[in-house]
């Protein structure tokens, strides 16, 4: 009959295991973020509407009804986030670090809103930026409400410590970089850099859901 040795509980070693592995479990299993991608994905799709007719001489407040959908519905995003990893954190008994990401979420969403709707009333302001340089194209995209959705990402990669969101907020911000430098003066222009970004978040969050079933099914 063979033994084999059963390492004690008590060695340094086997408790460093224990730890490192509980990390890893609690770290999957705080990881939410492809709902933020979702919720981001139908916030962009259904600007396209409000994009195509709300750009008229119809004003609310003397903007056009298109500059009052963002700062709305990503509001309403950060509500139904912050609902989801609360209600997430009480079914699972685990704790969230997402304070900072819908924090930052929120003022980037209040700040964008003012700077856009300044620019929109007083049309000389930062005029140089505002040009198809590339310095111009990049600060616009990334100033944009659709870019806040990407510069807040970064930082719930950060949070969840995933490189899988890493990679998709990354190909988000490219995707919005890419498609700033090709204007298209139909009404529809706007469409294909919508479809894209919205596509890109859709599917990162579809992957990432289904990444994350599949990392929970192999650790059971």
């Amino acid at each position: 009959m063979t033994t084999h040795p059963v390492p004690s509980p008590s060695d340094p070693h086997n408790l460093l295991a224990m730890r490192r592995a509980l990390v890893r479990h609690v770290r999957r299993e705080q990881r939410g973020a492809w709902f933020p991608l979702l919720v981001f994905a139908a916030v962009r799709f259904g600007a396209a509407p409000v994009v195509r007719y709300g750009q008229g001489d119809h004003t609310v407040g003397d903007l056009p009804p298109a500059m009052w959908y963002w700062p709305v519905a990503l509001v309403l995003a950060y509500v139904a986030i912050s609902w989801f990893y609360l209600r997430r954190s009480d079914r699972l008994g685990l704790g969230t670090r997402v304070g900072p990401y819908l924090a930052l979420g929120v003022v980037l969403a209040v700040l964008v809103t003012v700077y856009v709707a300044w620019t929109a009333l007083h049309p000389g302001f930062l005029a140089a930026l505002h040009g198809p340089s590339p310095v111009g194209l990049f600060f616009n995209t990334v100033v944009s409400p659709a870019g806040t959705i990407g510069l807040a990402l970064l930082l719930l990669a950060r949070i969840e410590r995933s490189w899988p969101l890493l990679a998709v907020t990354c190909g988000y911000l490219v995707v919005m970089l890419g498609s700033g430098d090709r204007p298209d003066p139909s009404p529809w222009g706007f469409l294909p850099s919508l479809l894209l970004g919205g596509g890109v978040l859709l599917l990162g969050g579809v992957g990432l859901g289904l990444l994350q079933r599949f990392q929970g099914r192999s650790a059971a």
